[in-house]
């Protein structure tokens, strides 16, 4: 079930960082997009290797959240990042990341990061207002979600890998 993507995660200014290659695997509703990543290039805060990760691009709203797994289909960790709604361009999905992060564990219990991050790129990106409150906008969602257990707090995140994963044999 091969259908390869590349994924951008960028910075207001125009900056990005590495790409991440994956597969888009989902589509909700125009709400989201659905990449997997066999093969991620990175660890959850607390350094954990992760085995898989979904990523939920928002088309709609200021959010995206990045699923890691371990090697049993298990989620380690929810990384919500406060973000401009994804474009899609050809085999490229892309995002402006605005800095606020809400960092879960499985059991949805929610750390906001990256404050002070906002703050500096704020002055010096120069966001304006509206982009400020599309940043708390995405982190005031994603803290919702979590506590209805709407998508993708709901285990479709762990049914989608699991799809994944079968189809893969």
């Amino acid at each position: 079930m091969r259908n390869p993507v590349t994924t951008r995660n960028l910075k207001y200014n125009g900056s990005a960082k590495p790409d991440w290659h994956g597969d888009l695997v989902d589509a909700i509703e125009g709400r989201w997009l659905m990449v997997y990543y066999a093969d991620p290039p990175h660890r959850t805060e607390a350094k954990a290797e992760i085995a898989h990760c979904l990523r939920y691009f928002g088309l709609d709203i200021p959010l995206s959240v990045l699923v890691s797994f371990d090697a049993l289909g298990r989620v380690l960790e929810y990384q919500c990042d406060a973000a401009l709604p994804a474009l899609v361009n050809g085999r490229e999905i892309s995002f402006i990341d605005l800095d606020l992060d809400i960092i879960a564990d499985s059991q949805l219990i929610p750390r906001l990061r990256d404050e002070d991050a906002f703050s500096q790129n704020e002055r010096s990106m120069a966001y304006p207002p509206e982009i400020v409150a599309q940043a708390w906008e995405g982190i005031g969602l994603a803290r919702e979600l979590m506590e209805t257990h709407d998508c993708p707090f709901d285990g479709s995140a762990e049914l989608l890998l699991g799809r994944i994963l079968a189809a893969e044999g």
